[in-house]
């Protein structure tokens, strides 16, 4: 039976899959909204090709755990897209999933705002479904207006939209500039749906403390906007972060660091007239048949850990259900 959570695909993505595919791609706005009453945080993978989505949604389905892909810079979204709804409805069916993908703007000046906004409606006509910006290199009293303007899309489409908080130097300043920022955003009447925070990796366990303290200081200053950490992760911050009011994580790249190391590195050089495909989906295109299967068989190790290390097994159910309730009370 098709799950009835289906009809909140948004329009943008249903008028890019075929009519039989069954992938279940979300806003992540509508994925918050009953992830708010749940003690779990979501987890979020870097998915450079095919072969690591693949893997990573097997893990997810067996763990019956939601699941984020993340499109990396420089992959082109369009081909992206098609590959990984193909691998969700192959492997996924039904899954509740969410794509996304992130804009950097680099300056208030118009023609880098311009920039901005056309490569974030880009990313949302090739049907990504969770849009960040990131406004830390445009001056403070600009990044309201700049934010408002790149995301104006993704706000028209109902597509989440994600405000990656720049670190602050100073202790507390990160909080402030935030609250400062979310301030002006909900004056404008564009409010984010999520505060993203990038984040290094911890050295040891009081650091990755520190890290999920400053992260829960930051979600109360928010008044309930989710929080969602980006960038490298260690198994202890892990842990620590399922017990945590963050709602989503992203694995920093871990399960495609780890998956991809058997790429012929050698078809990276190679220029190509018309590219549709990203350099190192070309390469993992070379690999033989056993050597695809060793790919993913690393990413599926490490995303297996990573949902089980973050809390996230059995998310997937209590979502549906959530969706489905709302869906009887239309």
């Amino acid at each position: 039976m098709v799950s009835r959570i289906l009809a909140f695909r948004p329009a943008s993505v249903v008028e890019r899959l075929g009519p039989r595919n069954d992938a279940c791609p979300l806003s992540l706005r509508d994925l918050l909204g009953p992830a708010a009453g749940l003690p779990l945080t979501l987890p979020v993978v870097r998915a450079p090709i095919a072969g690591v989505a693949r893997a990573a949604l097997v893990a997810a389905k067996e763990a019956r755990s939601a699941l984020g892909l993340a499109l990396p810079p420089g992959v082109p979204p369009e081909p992206w897209f098609e590959a990984v709804t193909e691998a969700a409805d192959e492997v996924a069916a039904g899954l509740p999933i969410f794509l996304s993908a992130e804009v950097a703007v680099e300056g208030e000046a118009a023609m880098q705002v311009e920039r901005a906004r056309h490569e974030a409606w880009r990313l949302l006509d090739a049907g990504v479904t969770h849009l960040a910006v990131d406004v830390g290199a445009v001056e403070v009293a600009e990044r309201g207006r700049v934010l408002s303007e790149v995301a104006q899309g993704a706000t028209e489409r109902g597509i989440c939209v994600d405000c990656v908080v720049p670190l602050e130097p100073l202790q507390g300043s990160t909080t402030r500039r935030a609250v400062d920022l979310f301030e002006d955003l909900a004056r404008r009447g564009v409010p984010p749906d999520v505060a993203s925070v990038r984040c290094r990796a911890p050295a040891d366990v009081d650091e990755a403390r520190g890290q999920v303290a400053t992260l829960s200081r930051i979600c109360s200053a928010l008044s309930g906007v989710p929080v969602m950490r980006r960038g490298p992760v260690i198994p202890d911050l892990l842990g620590l972060l399922a017990g945590s009011p963050v709602k989503a994580c992203e694995d920093g790249g871990a399960a495609a660091t780890c998956a991809i190391s058997l790429l012929p590195w050698e078809v990276l050089g190679v220029e190509v007239e018309e590219r549709r495909r990203s350099r190192i989906e070309e390469a993992a295109a070379a690999l033989s048949a056993e050597a695809a299967d060793r790919l993913e068989a690393r990413a599926y190790v490490e995303v297996s850990g990573f949902v089980e290390r973050l809390g996230a097994a059995g998310s997937a159910p209590a979502l549906i259900r959530a969706l489905e309730d709302r869906l009887a009370e239309r």
